[in-house]
């Protein structure tokens, strides 16, 4: 006696795109693409104008310290223009307010830190990059400097002034 079985495939429930979240492909042809022209030809004026409004123009290689407000201008390379605070994941992407290192949850004591196996200090020692083995205690002494390797001897540590007045001494004078 046979049974009939469905021979449809369930479709998966957790396939890669709920894991990974939504991606957007690259699209590297040249469909898009509107200009036309070759690489180093310089663009007509008007073209140039209608993109770069002229507040961007005006602060174009300032940095927030050199515009009157000493806010961020868009060229600058700092964090209020880096990193993105509306949690958007891409440009096309509205955000939901908070950035996305603010969003915390709640995690079990084995998935905090970098999972199994040893980090950056224990591989380094365990299996290090140059092949020289480490000793801990060969390393401990080079970085420790003693008082006359600083150039501070009991007569420099005696004194009454304070021991960072050497910059007030002339060039070659001791």
């Amino acid at each position: 006696m046979k049974t009939s079985r469905n021979e449809r495939t369930p479709q998966e429930i957790d396939d890669i795109q709920d894991r990974m979240g939504s991606m957007e492909e690259l699209d590297f042809s040249d469909r898009k693409d509107e200009r036309s022209g070759r690489v180093g030809d310089t663009r007509p004026e008007d073209e140039l104008r209608d993109e770069y409004p002229p507040e961007r123009v005006r602060e174009a290689g300032k940095t927030g310290g050199e515009v009157n407000d000493h806010n961020p201008t868009l060229d600058d390379l700092s964090p209020e223009t880096l990193y993105d605070e509306t949690g958007a994941r891409s440009p096309r992407e509205r955000g939901e307010g908070l950035p996305n290192d603010k969003e915390l949850s709640v995690v079990d004591e084995h998935t905090i830190g970098g999972g199994s196996g040893l980090d950056e200090a224990e591989l380094g020692r365990v299996k290090p990059l140059d092949g020289k083995p480490w000793d801990a205690s060969q390393s401990e002494a080079d970085t420790e400097l003693s008082d006359e390797e600083l150039g501070m001897d009991e007569q420099t540590l005696s004194r009454d002034d304070p021991l960072d007045s050497a910059r007030y001494k002339k060039p070659g004078s001791e």
